[in-house]
């Protein structure tokens, strides 16, 4: 990772693909507690959300097409828009919960054992991992930036940029391997 800026470094973060694969590795479980991991790490992965924030759902944060954070990082609320299959996995998953219940009832601390359990260890990723590599993979898809401040709850767009700085990176070395 290079420097960025004074004692900084551009942010980790998963591909596609590895994304993919731990998922996949959780779904082949058998497990009791392998489909709520599942859940986890795909909300995790597609939402952006910090690990307390996921720790803190609750029944009554999810609209169909969207997930309210409530009090997030410096107290603010915040809608994150779904997926049409993370929605569909979250209501079912907390279907029997009444409004208030937490839906996956569960701490910060355990979910980062469930990243550090699937995530190979030489990647050496946590949750925030996750969360970083939500901000690549919209930034390489073609979402605006502002959008991504929003969803991912910052009040600066100048921390959001710094996603702007990896995606360049990559675009950089994709471009060197081209063989001229």
């Amino acid at each position: 990772m290079r420097e960025y800026g004074i004692n900084k470094t551009l942010p980790k973060y998963l591909n596609y693909s590895v994304i993919s694969g731990i998922l996949d590795k959780v779904k082949k479980e058998r497990k009791k507690l392998s489909y709520r991991n599942y859940i986890i790490l795909m909300t995790l992965a597609r939402t952006g959300m910090r690990a307390s924030e996921v720790a803190k759902l609750k029944k009554q944060d999810i609209k169909d097409d969207a997930l309210i954070v409530r009090e997030g990082k410096g107290k603010k609320d915040r809608i994150i828009p779904l997926d049409s299959e993370l929605s569909n996995l979250l209501g079912l998953y907390s279907d029997r919960l009444s409004p208030k219940d937490k839906i996956f009832d569960i701490s910060t601390r355990q979910i980062r054992n469930i990243v550090y359990k699937y995530v190979p260890d030489e990647l050496d990723a946590s949750p925030h991992t996750f969360r970083h590599s939500f901000a690549v993979h919209c930034l390489k898809n073609g979402m605006n930036l502002r959008s991504l401040q929003k969803i991912l709850g910052h009040s600066s767009l100048t921390t959001t940029q710094i996603y702007l700085d990896v995606v360049s990176k990559d675009i950089k070395e994709d471009y060197d391997k081209i063989p001229w």
